[in-house]
C-alpha cells in the first residue's frame, strides 16, 4: 500500500505515485502505463477515473465521483524499461 486519500464526492483529487521512491532501480524508468483500477465499485457511475498519465518516473490520476463513507483501492501498474511489471495501490476515503 502506498497511501491514503480522501476526497470529497462532489469534488475531482489527483494523486500522483513516484516510482522512483524505492520501486525504480539505478537507471531504470517506467517505459509504458498499464492503467489504474478502481477497486469496490458496487455501481459503474459511482467513482470513475477522469485522466491518467505515466512520466518516466511517476503515474498520475483524477477520480471523480464516488458515495460519501464508502473507501475505495486504487491501483496503477506500469512496464518499466527492465522489463518488470511494478504495482502499486493506495486507499481512497470518500468524505462523509
Amino acid at each position: 500500500m502506498s497511501g491514503y486519500l480522501l476526497k470529497q464526492a462532489d469534488a475531482d483529487a489527483s494523486y500522483c505515485l513516484n516510482w522512483s521512491d524505492g520501486y525504480l532501480q539505478q537507471g531504470e524508468r517506467v517505459e509504458s502505463d498499464l492503467g489504474w483500477l478502481i477497486h469496490r465499485v458496487v455501481r459503474a457511475d459511482e467513482l470513475s477515473i477522469k485522466t491518467q498519465l505515466v512520466k518516466p518516473t511517476q503515474s498520475v490520476v483524477e477520480v471523480s465521483g464516488g458515495v460519501p463513507g464508502n473507501v475505495y483501492m486504487l491501483s496503477a501498474r506500469v512496464m518499466t524499461t527492465a522489463g518488470r511489471a511494478l504495482e502499486r495501490a493506495i486507499v481512497l476515503r470518500i468524505a462523509a
